[in-house]
């Protein structure tokens, strides 16, 4: 079996649980072995045998000294039982393999790890096999790579747990990169701790979909868990990966320890090519003219599978059909524009005596004909993050009609106005946006990452040249700064979703206001924090092709923890434009890489024929049957928010032209 150790600077809190032991056992023997990027091993032999030790970055431990044995096997009854090698191989400098066989209800089981430290960074690799001469039912083999410490960890694993005390999950499925981040609340020392993604892991058609991940801070070490029945006949493995930072800040660490984690596994980007972006963005236009999800005097339905007009969304709709309208001089984007603008205005609360003055709701059901804010009814209440999302473009179609056509339509931009006010009052006393503003909104007030507000801020100060927004847009980044990028917690995006869910899209939005600050004031340190944001959102993306799915998997991530897929889109985000922008300020091609392929992903998920040509499917694979009885199923079809998106991209950014 093959384990990587990637460690780097975390922060911690504690939780309850049940495992290992702090520095069991009086040392015998000690053999170090010594990297070059600073890491050191100390392999331990205690009176029951080796143990992995203790790994030393530029002299500090990192976690407690593991000397009960190699790996761990847990049975349900409770019983737990040490593998203690007996002989131990130096094999170099930098590694040594340690082995030795037991007796476990009567069957034979035999083992081997090899510790080895990787040239030029702080990495190492264990690896571990085991045989059994019979059938061994019952038992789990755990694998940690550190004991408990008495220090607070903590951790974040997409998309199950962020800046999370205790984390527990019996079945691995969507985890994109598979590995864990476990940090110091400090961010002294952060870790990568996962499998090695030249495995096939967690495929689902083998015993390795039985893989587990356990934590708890203070009482038990980070484990990867695999479960039996193990049988006679076959080599078990299951190849892992630590990587450590000392960065001290969680940008440093980030940005140290995806750049080791891609140099250690010579991650590359697979090309696809599936249309040109002209190619693409003509197939989106003619479903668009002829769609029936186009509701005349309203604006377009989201999708086929829900019949709402989503209200936050209909202002950006406007804005690209006017690009088109300004491209090829069709006045039919022009009229379809105008009428979704005019719509949004009757969707907005105007009472002077309303405490929720000037927001919008949130989508407009198109069978009883009202607006309404519940969001599929699992999260209901205003939303100011989409508020501001609509404010932002409300401003950005006036601003470009008017200097278009010489038009003011001063009803559009006193309305946007009224939009940010609402959500510069509903401000958090931590600085932060609550997800949810209304009635049931119990436990729904806490503040999240709001990126779409982040974006649409600056800007909205831009065109409105108002200095009262200065100030907002300040304790929006430091709570940002504070809650969000300090202890790796990105919340809020989804809004059909619980306050508190990891999720990787606001993480976009984030990386586009640090590039948009960057742009305009060459803030190098805002560079940074973009860039660190990408790679944070590069873990939770497949870095590869699983062999049992048909569809494109390398770089999808799972939508969210309530309906496990892997999608590509951008929601709400500008992803493509974001690494495309990274490229050209960092002078990286892995960024303009990355772009591509997530564009072309896009460009799969497009129907080309047919009475749904244009529109995009939500999801590229199901690759554990996560929502569906088929892992290379689409699931539903976008005419909105997800096309929006990637076409909006392509129209900003010159990459196609409507013809």
């Amino acid at each position: 079996m093959t384990v990587a150790l990637i460690l780097a600077t975390v922060c911690a809190p504690a939780a309850p649980g049940g495992g290992s032991r702090v520095g069991h056992g009086t040392v015998r023997e000690t053999i170090v072995l010594s990297g070059d990027g600073g890491l050191c091993w100390k392999l331990q032999r205690t009176d029951a045998g080796w143990a992995l030790g203790q790994a030393v970055l530029f002299g500090r431990p990192v976690g407690g000294p593991l000397r009960d044995g190699l790996m761990l096997l847990r049975n349900g009854d409770g019983r737990q039982l040490w593998l203690a090698a007996d002989t131990v191989t130096r094999i170099d400098a930098r590694s040594a393999r340690l082995s030795g066989s037991t007796r476990v209800d009567g069957v034979g089981l035999r083992f081997e790890v090899e510790v080895s430290l990787e040239p030029g960074m702080a990495a190492a690799s264990i690896r571990a096999t085991w045989e059994v001469d019979g059938v061994l039912d019952g038992w789990e083999v755990c694998l940690p790579y550190r004991d408990v410490d008495g220090a607070e960890w903590r951790c974040t694993l997409y998309p199950f747990a962020a800046d999370a005390p205790e984390v527990r999950v019996p079945r691995l499925t969507y985890v994109g990169v598979p590995g864990a981040l476990i940090f110091r609340p400090d961010m002294s020392l952060v870790a990568l701790y996962g499998i090695d993604p030249a495995s096939d892991y967690l495929d689902p058609t083998s015993w390795t979909s039985n893989t587990g991940f356990h934590f708890a801070s203070e009482v038990e070490a980070e484990q990867f868990r695999l479960g039996g029945p193990f049988s006679p006949g076959t080599t078990y493995s299951l190849p892992l990966q630590v990587l450590i930072s000392d960065a001290g800040s969680a940008t440093g660490a980030i940005r140290a320890l995806v750049r080791d984690w891609m140099r250690l596994n010579d991650y590359t980007v697979q090309p696809l090519q599936v249309r040109t972006p002209n190619e693409a963005l003509a197939l989106f236009v003619e479903g668009r003219r002829r769609t029936a999800l186009w509701y005349p005097g309203k604006g377009y339905r989201i999708q086929d599978a829900w019949a709402v007009i989503y209200m936050p969304e209909v202002p950006g709709n406007a804005y690209l059909d006017y690009l088109l309208y300004e491209q090829t001089g069709d006045t039919v984007w022009r009229q379809r524009a105008f009428e979704a603008m005019d719509f949004v205005l009757t969707a907005q609360h105007t009472d002077p005596a309303d405490p929720n003055r000037g927001a919008i709701e949130s989508h407009y059901d198109l069978e009883p004909g009202i607006f309404a804010s519940t969001d599929r009814g699992g999260n209901p209440g205003l939303k100011p993050d989409m508020n501001a999302m609509a404010a932002r473009y409300m401003l950005t179609v006036w601003q470009r009609v008017r200097e278009h056509e010489g038009l003011d339509r001063r009803d559009w931009y006193d309305a946007a106005v009224r939009i940010a006010g609402w959500v510069v009052r509903v401000q958090n006393p931590d600085g932060g946006l609550p997800q949810v503003v209304g009635s049931p909104h119990e436990g729904r007030t806490q503040s999240v990452v709001s990126g779409r507000a982040l974006v649409a801020f600056p800007i909205i100060r831009r065109i409105t040249r108002d200095a009262k927004y200065d100030a907002f847009i300040k304790d929006l980044e430091r709570f940002l700064r504070e809650h969000a990028e300090d202890c790796f917690r990105y919340t809020g995006a989804h809004t059909d979703l619980p306050p508190e869910d990891l999720e990787a899209d606001s993480v976009w939005q984030v990386t586009e206001y640090w590039l948009n600050k960057h742009e305009w004031t060459r803030d190098k340190d805002a560079l940074k924090h973009a860039e660190a944001n990408a790679l944070f959102a590069f873990l939770m993306w497949c870095p590869k092709q699983l062999s049992w799915v048909r569809n494109p998997t390398q770089t999808c991530h799972a939508e969210q923890q309530h309906y496990l897929q892997y999608s590509n889109y951008c929601y709400t985000n500008a992803k493509i434009a974001c690494l495309r922008r990274l490229a050209a300020f960092t002078g990286d091609a892995l960024y303009q890489e990355l772009a591509d392929r997530v564009m072309q992903c896009g460009f799969w998920a497009q129907e080309t024929e047919g009475e749904y040509i244009g529109w995009q499917y939500e999801r590229m694979s199901d690759p554990w049957k996560g929502v569906s009885d088929d892992i290379d199923s689409k699931g539903t079809r976008y005419m909105s928010e997800l096309a929006l998106e990637l076409h909006l991209q392509l129209l900003e950014t010159g990459l196609a032209r409507a013809e």
